[in-house]
């Protein structure tokens, strides 16, 4: 069987050490998935692949260890049940939340809708790089918003942002630049904006923070807070 890997990559299964085995990583908007979606993961696991989940950093499962010969029947599966896979490539990423007010004493901001919201306007939208967003609910910041190319956190029942951050090879902490905004309509209007600046402004690979210092932070500050 001829394996084009880099179209299947693109399809959510990255080719392992093993050349002949896939790892399949799964969709899940602000790291929440109903059972069903669950017991769908182990399905596959135990049928088609090595029977382990792992749980990504980005709040993905991942399956690992899927025979090439395998792959066919998996996407059939995916397909039936209406699964979507892990989008890469310079795009944005799938959104990551915590459980916010909703569940946690600590929430000052109903997160899991949000990162919803975002996820569904804008994840695998193609852009010149990827995209990452995060969205958490308090100072304790269990989505470790400032690492992300764009962070919300909740502050006073209202919305801090971070832009520019990133982990990888050159790690950055995002800045805020905007002051805590009290409505989310303000908050998905910024994020629009910058996206849109983002798609306009970004060479081919060029992360947000990188193009934020290339443009000059007075240039980016100016256009976010026409936003607002």
């Amino acid at each position: 069987m001829e394996i084009d890997a880099a179209i299947l990559k693109s399809k959510g299964f990255f080719q392992q050490a093993q050349k002949d085995k896939f790892s399949l990583r799964l969709c899940m908007s602000g790291g929440t998935a109903d059972t069903g979606y669950l017991k769908k993961a182990v399905e596959i696991a135990d049928n088609y692949g090595g029977g382990r989940l792992h749980f990504t950093t980005r709040q993905q499962i991942e399956i690992p260890d899927i025979p090439a010969e395998n792959v066919e029947a998996v996407q059939k599966l995916l397909s039936d049940a209406g699964i979507k896979t892990f989008i890469g490539g310079p795009r944005v990423r799938t959104v990551v939340s915590c459980l916010g007010a909703a569940v946690c004493k600590f929430g000052q901001i109903e997160t899991g809708a949000l990162a919803k919201e975002i996820h569904d306007i804008y994840f695998g939208r193609e852009l010149p790089a990827k995209l990452k967003i995060a969205v958490t609910g308090c100072k304790n910041n269990c989505a470790r918003v400032e690492a992300n190319d764009i962070g919300v956190r909740g502050v006073g029942h209202g919305y801090q942002f971070y832009f520019g951050g990133c982990f990888g090879h050159e790690p950055r902490i995002g800045k805020p630049f905007l002051p805590v905004l009290a409505k989310k309509e303000q908050v998905l209007s910024v994020i629009a904006c910058t996206v849109r600046f983002f798609e306009n402004n970004a060479a081919k690979g060029e992360r947000l923070g990188k193009l934020i210092d290339r443009v000059g932070a007075d240039v980016f500050q100016k256009a976010i807070e026409a936003a607002v």
